[in-house]
């Protein structure tokens, strides 16, 4: 019998940090476009948002590393059922709900008197996550976990092909990537697996070699902290570089970028999030918290958002206004999804155990 792997708990504060980097990506998306090109301000929330664009690609490195964390050496056609079963409730029903939520909601928010529901035109928009800009995330681990199988079963079968995951993914996602930017291009790009592949593979060669990598990470945080700055930098720069001189670059800079900056963010995250396990417990306790919820506060957070944006006014129209008005819209987001995922979560606890407890029998 395989010994159950401890749960990795520095993984809830790098989700922390990814969470937070999709709502200033969203706090932000406004504030890119609608401020005078090349004015300080758009500048700045520019740079913020590319800066944070680290979010969605950690967040498939991290589900790559839990999964073969998990699986690898625990893995038979009985946990192929079991995978697949847990998927189906824990992804497959919450995008269905969620994008059937949306559907009606933007409806509500955009056209109240047009509110209606049709089934062709709703079950049109599940394919590509159409129902809400964020969804796409969920079709691309949806893609994920049909090919984990395959991929789990290959590395246990074949060591040349466990040991090189992470460079069969940056092969299959290098050549994906060449017949879309020099031969034709293809549709919903965004919303593939094999945009992400590099990442996912990364992800589960670490997960394979855990205690490997925190003890090379560990030596080597010295360089590696250091360069995700820069790479980060570099990304933001890109686009900074394009607002300010219009250059127009090709878009193999920025693919690049947006690859290696994650990875080596998600390294420096992980690190970060041991250390902080080990000499911050308050920071850590919050962080955890937010990071349990994360997944929660992604699908909840865009319609606080668009609530905020329809509703709120900014005042005056000076930019200290707009910078309130922004900011608040990132604090909302993050506030208002924890605290009912909290409270849902409570009633939840407070059902089961009363549920759980045994039936009091009546005086004799």
């Amino acid at each position: 019998m395989v010994k159950k792997k401890s749960k990795l708990v520095e993984l809830d504060i790098v989700r922390a940090f990814a969470i937070l980097a999709v709502l200033i990506i969203h706090g932000t998306s406004e504030a890119t476009v609608e401020l005078p090109v090349g004015s300080g301000s758009q500048a700045l929330f520019l740079a913020v948002n590319k800066l944070s664009n680290f979010a969605v690609p950690l967040f498939i490195l991290l589900s790559g590393l839990v999964l073969f964390y998990r699986y690898i050496d625990d893995w038979s056609g009985k946990q192929a059922v079991t995978f697949y079963l847990k998927r189906v409730k824990q992804i497959l029903f919450p995008y269905l709900i969620w994008s059937a939520f949306y559907y009606l909601y933007n409806q509500w928010i955009f056209y109240p008197q047009q509110l209606h529901w049709d089934w062709a035109q709703f079950l049109d928009l599940l394919p590509w996550a159409d129902a809400s800009y964020h969804l796409y995330f969920m079709v691309i681990i949806v893609q994920f976990y049909l090919l984990f199988p395959l991929l789990v079963w290959l590395c246990r079968a074949w060591s040349g092909f466990r040991k090189s995951l992470f460079f069969i993914g940056i092969a299959i996602q290098a050549a994906f990537y060449s017949y879309n930017h020099w031969i034709e291009p293809l549709n919903h790009t965004a919303s593939l697996s094999v945009t992400y592949f590099s990442l996912f593979t990364l992800g589960g060669y670490i997960g394979m070699n855990y205690d490997v990598f925190t003890a090379w990470i560990s030596r080597h945080i010295r360089w590696v902290l250091p360069l995700t700055i820069l790479l980060g930098l570099g990304f933001m720069g890109l686009f900074l570089l394009e607002v300010l001189t219009k250059a127009v670059l090709d878009n193999t800079w920025y693919t690049l970028l947006f690859n290696i900056y994650p990875m080596f963010a998600a390294m420096s995250f992980i690190w970060i999030g041991r250390k902080l396990l080990q000499h911050w417990p308050k920071v850590s306790r919050a962080l955890l918290s937010l990071g349990a919820v994360s997944f929660g506060i992604y699908l909840m957070h865009p319609a606080v958002l668009t609530y905020w944006r329809t509703h709120a006014v900014i005042g005056s129209g000076s930019m200290l206004d707009y910078y309130a008005y922004t900011i608040s819209a990132f604090l909302l987001s993050l506030l208002v999804p924890w605290v009912v995922i909290s409270i849902y979560g409570r009633i939840r606890k407070s059902i089961r155990s009363t549920r759980s407890r045994p039936p009091q029998r009546g005086a004799a």
